[in-house]
């Protein structure tokens, strides 16, 4: 299975919508608690990528300071 499937299947803290051809993940709020632990999932998104998917785009931050993602864009593979 790959790590997109994964993703899809949930079961962490963070809100995953798939569309065509892409997805979406972003933290289930903007509370620092949720902000912080959605960091560990950039990660391993960043070191899994190429398993069914490509980043489009990461978007960072820009009322809080250390570079923290909200939000990750995915090109999903056919």
């Amino acid at each position: 299975m790959a790590f997109i499937d994964d993703l899809q299947e949930g079961g962490g803290n963070f809100i995953f919508k798939r569309t065509e051809g892409g997805a979406s993940l972003s933290p289930t709020s903007d509370r620092d608690a949720d902000l912080t632990s959605f960091q560990n999932l950039v990660r391993r998104v960043r070191a899994n990528e190429g398993d069914g998917y490509s980043i489009h785009l990461e978007h960072a931050c820009a009322d809080r300071p250390g570079g923290l993602i909200d939000l990750i864009v995915l090109a999903i593979d056919d």
